[in-house]
């Protein structure tokens, strides 16, 4: 990975597909920046649990919203993830087997926030490491 690179997507929480899609367009991001295999499955986890937690948590089913994923890359090798949603915490009966979206991303990421002034923001802090064998690159 080098030099700065970005995206930024939004979804409809009714369509059903949209962890999916979402996790498919991260994982292409990344292999478009070249993210090490091991890396990257590991944020897709991350990212996907993050955007699992927007869908399923931040609107009401019978009024869905939208969630928005904005991913950059800085020159220092650091990838920052952002996943939004304009709604509100909905409380929901817990599940057995369910609750473990965020403790999986705080396992993974390097650094977690969550803001929850209008909507929910969940930023994930990853080190995208250096650039894969591959490029020609030689890691410091």
């Amino acid at each position: 990975m080098t030099g700065r690179s970005e995206l930024r997507v939004n979804r409809t929480t009714a369509d059903e597909s949209t962890p999916s899609q979402l996790r498919h367009t991260v994982e292409a991001f990344l292999n478009a920046i070249d993210i090490e295999p091991a890396l990257r499955d590991d944020i897709i986890i991350a990212v996907g649990e993050a955007i699992a937690n927007a869908v399923e948590h931040a609107y009401e089913r019978q009024e869905p919203g939208r969630v928005e994923l904005h991913v950059t890359t800085d020159e220092d090798n650091t990838l920052l993830v952002d996943v939004y949603d304009r709604g509100a915490f909905i409380d929901r009966e817990l599940r057995e087997g369910r609750g473990l979206g965020l403790r999986i991303v705080r396992a993974i990421a390097r650094a977690v926030s969550i803001d929850t002034e209008g909507g929910t923001r969940i930023r994930m802090v990853f080190d995208a490491g250096t650039p894969s064998a591959h490029d020609g690159s030689v890691a410091p």
